[in-house]
């Protein structure tokens, strides 16, 4: 694959994620579902790549998109989304190459990992506020790794488009 191939790939992955970012932003923060929380896609779109392509490739996207991430959405600590991303995608990485097939199955799982990563690391840095119970945040985690995961077959699908349309070139 050529330079100008590998730039519009990952052009590509970006527009999806940009697609996602605006269903999130227009419809889905306003959703109240279940408790009042709602599904968060951002960890599923940065590590989705992870589980079909190049690992230095998709763990380099995902820290890019952590760092716009951070600009964009607030978070505990400053460069939160960057570290969490990177460390998602890093495990995704080793999960897609060594312990599963690439594929949907796959995808399914790196996105519960990206989603409880994320979630994790959110709640170690929020216990250190004495009003946050550690029960009602694991609560909280449970419910939007419920609701988060439904979207992980529609973005694999799109990654998994470019992917196979890209390999093709």
């Amino acid at each position: 694959m050529n330079q100008r191939d590998l730039f519009f790939k990952w052009l590509f992955y970006s527009a999806t994620a940009l697609l996602f970012l605006l269903i999130q932003g227009l419809i889905l923060n306003r959703l109240s579902l279940w408790g009042y929380t709602h599904p968060f896609l951002p960890p599923l779109l940065a590590i989705m790549p992870s589980t079909l392509e190049n690992r230095d490739e998709s763990v380099l996207f995902a820290v890019v998109f952590g760092f716009f991430s951070d600009l964009l959405m607030p978070g505990p600590v400053p460069g939160f989304y960057t570290v969490v991303f990177l460390a998602a995608a890093v495990l995704c990485g080793l999960i897609a190459g060594r312990l599963l097939m690439p594929g949907f199955l796959c995808a399914v799982v790196c996105s519960a990992i990206g989603l409880l990563t994320c979630s994790l690391v959110y709640i170690l840095t929020a216990l250190s506020h004495p009003s946050i119970a550690l029960s009602d945040a694991l609560r909280l985690m449970g419910r939007e790794l419920l609701l988060t995961l439904p979207f992980s077959p529609a973005i694999f699908w799109l990654d998994r488009k470019i992917y196979l349309r890209m390999r093709d070139l």
